[in-house]
């Protein structure tokens, strides 16, 4: 378990030590043999998902929630995931009083929320039987944050990648900073490389964090409005350092593109080029077939014990923390929704 080592940085001695002891320690520590499964059996939720380019993907207590970033109208979507039919739909961009300019979608054990840190709202979705109702709010405005999860209803966790630190913990209006980034250093594209996702176990009071940059996940532990880093999982990576910014090799690999939580599992999405092959040279970004397609599965010590590879390219993820399942958007060969169950894994 090798941390990320900073090469042209002034602390590689102390950093190559660490490295050195992390990994003696992981030595004695078995790790499980990862198991790549190619024949993996799914159900198709819906083939209904209709839009030029499906958003975040989030799912609850039997509801999967997906955002269409093309809309201004019915941004979000509401699936029951066990009829496949939806619920209902909601949310405008815009900028009326309850408009949205930029949407930032989160679930918790309350709901499903919809924050705008531009504007500083935030309202709480809940879906019963007598239809969806909402909850209006308010949130600290704050343009820096790209990412955001609710604890419940009077704490949140955001990402702020150009900060000093990469998490703010709000717990009542009062923030607290926390976190280390994959790299110490910091560096004039430092916002841009410390993009990621993070999620939130309810359960388990546990943030993870992965990164679109470096192949690196982290957990952290939640307590009294305050994180401590639990685990991290990283691989060396090769850079330069060009006019201030870090440039990565073109060689290294890149960090998982989507995120999700289940019970008992981290997932990600990743390219496993051993059985999909290394991504053609000079493709599109635009191409959807060279999407990846396999499930990275870890257990909540990050240890990967298996990789699930798809039939089909798969653009988002994610998990419901109640139960094992794993909803994808997937190319089939429009969009559609499909469901994994992994709890046998």
């Amino acid at each position: 378990m090798k941390r990320i080592v900073t090469l042209l940085g002034g602390h590689l001695f102390g950093l190559l030590l660490m490295a050195a002891v992390a990994l003696s320690a992981c030595v004695s520590e078995k790790q499980p043999e990862v198991q790549r499964v190619s024949d993996v059996k799914y159900s198709t939720v819906t083939d209904s998902i209709y839009t030029m380019m499906p958003g975040r993907l989030l799912a609850r207590r039997g509801y999967v929630y997906w955002q269409d970033v093309r809309a201004t109208e019915k941004v979000i979507h509401v699936v029951d995931a066990a009829s496949g039919k939806e619920t209902g739909s909601f949310g405008t961009i815009g900028e009326g009083l309850d408009d949205f300019t930029m949407p930032l979608p989160s679930v918790s054990p309350d709901g499903f929320y919809l924050d705008d840190l531009q504007k500083g709202i935030s309202h709480l979705y809940t879906v019963g039987k007598e239809g969806i109702q909402v909850e209006k709010g308010q949130v600290a405005a704050d343009g820096e944050v790209t990412q955001l999860v609710h604890v419940d209803k009077h704490t949140t966790v955001t990402l702020t990648p150009g900060k000093d630190q990469p998490f703010q913990v709000t717990v009542h209006g009062r923030t607290e900073p926390g976190g280390q980034f994959p790299v110490a250093e910091k560096y004039s594209n430092s916002f841009y490389l410390h993009q990621g996702n993070i999620t939130f176990n309810s359960d388990r009071k546990l943030l993870v964090y992965s990164s679109l940059t470096f192949p690196y996940l982290a957990t952290y532990s939640l307590k009294k409005g305050r994180l401590s880093l639990q685990r991290e999982l990283s691989e060396e990576v090769s850079y330069t350092v060009q006019d201030g910014q870090l440039v990565m090799d073109k060689g290294s690999r890149r960090g998982a593109m989507e995120l999700g939580l289940t019970k008992h599992h981290i997932v990600t999405l990743d390219r496993d080029v051993v059985t999909e092959g290394e991504r053609p040279q000079g493709a599109s970004p635009r191409d959807p077939s060279t999407l990846p397609r396999s499930l990275f599965v870890h257990d909540y010590g990050l240890h990967l014990t298996h990789i699930l590879t798809l039939p089909f390219p798969v653009l988002r993820i994610c998990g419901d923390v109640e139960s094992d399942q794993v909803y994808a958007i997937v190319l089939n060969p429009e969009y559609s929704l499909i469901k994994v169950d992994v709890s046998s894994l």
